[in-house]
């Protein structure tokens, strides 16, 4: 069971857990997953001197956060979907077994882009296995470039 938290995009980018934090299941926690992978960095560890690759993560900064990204409305889109496809493969690679089919991702992808001022939204939509709702399940993704 996932922890259920709170993205608000009213006065900027803000995850914090409610007040009295209750587990989520199904469509929900399959969601929370897919955005804290998504943001996840990809590493590199030294083991015993060996460098070893941890691939699990969409890697979002390093490929949305460059300066020739941000400045490109179809560089943020190209980006953007990337990660969507390295989230995606890091989430049905790290799926446990016996999951539900609620909880089970089926596809992503990037829905729409919005750009105001310095200010881009990122609508991405989550598709599970099986739909417990008929609520469209997205992430937002605030990405404030500079001048």
């Amino acid at each position: 069971m996932d922890i259920d938290f709170i993205t608000d995009l009213n006065s900027g980018f803000n995850v914090s857990l409610t007040s009295n934090p209750q587990g989520v299941t199904g469509n929900r926690a399959l969601l929370n997953r897919f955005e804290l992978t998504f943001l996840t960095m990809r590493r590199e560890y030294n083991l015993g001197g060996t460098m070893t690759r941890d691939e699990f993560g969409g890697d979002a900064n390093k490929f949305i956060n460059q300066p020739r990204v941000l400045n490109d409305t179809q560089g943020i889109s190209a980006a953007i979907s990337v990660v969507v496809d390295q989230t995606i493969e890091s989430l049905k690679s790290d799926e446990p077994a016996g999951i539900p089919d609620t909880e089970r991702l089926q596809s992503a992808e990037l829905s729409s882009l919005e750009i105001i001022d310095d200010m881009i939204t990122a609508v991405i939509k989550v598709n599970p296995v099986e739909v417990e709702n008929y609520d469209v399940l997205q992430f937002n993704l605030p990405i404030i470039r500079g001048v």
